[in-house]
């Protein structure tokens, strides 16, 4: 793999994390809501982004409790009584965090862009306390489905997201992963496992379509090797805010599981 695949591919920015959390914050707190989380107990967050799920997190477990924040850029998070941050690059760096300290792990949108996702996953597994949780998230691959008016900008549409979703995979994102969560976790032991797979319609202007928006404008250079034009992701910027389009959005897998006791 070379080192541009075993990078993450999108910025810590609020165009890119802001319309994220929007659209995936709703999914995972009610995952966690179902965990029964109580004050006192210790969270671990990796690739912590911008925070919407630490801070979800730190009004859980009180301010008796403990939220461990990783990510490899920490500009957006910031540290309190409760949260702690760390600066990590998991490709190298481990989990700061003692075996058997955590109730529950989290982790969003991350495994997938790492290489050694499975040896994070390990150190995330040991990081368990015996009954703890995991709460997993990942985008996966689905055929998309458009609505605009005219049929070029259908095409155009489809062209742009599907190329996104080539060049992730070109770079070393594992789009299937969050599909084979629930077997590898079923092989660690892991009880209680579930996954659901969720894809909402986006409308333009709306904060999936500002996410796809934002993809675009950060993959830019590799799409334009790929046969788009600047005219083409100019019009794909247009689409994105136009209220009369309709895009299925990306299929989203999350899953929770608990470590036997």
């Amino acid at each position: 793999m070379t080192a541009t695949a075993q990078r993450y591919q999108f910025r810590n920015t609020t165009a890119q994390l802001g319309p994220l959390q929007e659209v995936l914050d709703p999914i995972t707190f009610d995952e966690l809501a179902r965990l029964g989380i109580t004050g006192g107990q210790t969270a671990l967050d990796v690739g912590a982004g911008a925070g919407s799920i630490v801070r979800h997190l730190s009004e859980l477990v009180g301010r008796d409790g403990k939220v461990l924040a990783v990510d490899m850029d920490t500009r957006l998070l910031d540290p309190t009584g409760v949260v702690d941050v760390y600066q990590r690059d998991l490709r190298s760096q481990p989990l700061p965090v003692e075996p058997g300290s955590v109730d529950v792990a989290a982790a969003r949108c991350v495994l997938e862009h790492l290489p050694n996702r499975h040896d994070v996953l390990d150190q995330m597994i040991i990081a368990l306390r015996p009954g703890g949780q995991l709460v997993l998230g990942e985008i996966v691959y689905a055929p998309i489905a458009v609505h605009a008016p005219a049929d070029d900008d259908n095409q155009l549409i489809g062209w742009v997201v599907n190329t996104i979703l080539s060049v992730l995979d070109d770079r070393g994102v594992d789009l299937h992963w969050g599909d084979m969560v629930p077997a590898v976790l079923l092989a660690n032991g892991f009880q209680d496992v579930r996954t659901r797979w969720i894809a909402r319609t986006w409308a333009g202007g709306t904060p999936g379509c500002r996410l796809y928006a934002d993809n675009a404008t950060q993959l830019s250079d590799r799409l334009l090797t790929h046969g788009l034009t600047h005219a083409d992701l100019d019009r794909f910027a247009e689409l994105m805010d136009d209220p009369t389009v309709l895009v299925r959005g990306y299929t989203f897998a999350s899953t929770t599981a608990r470590k036997p006791r």
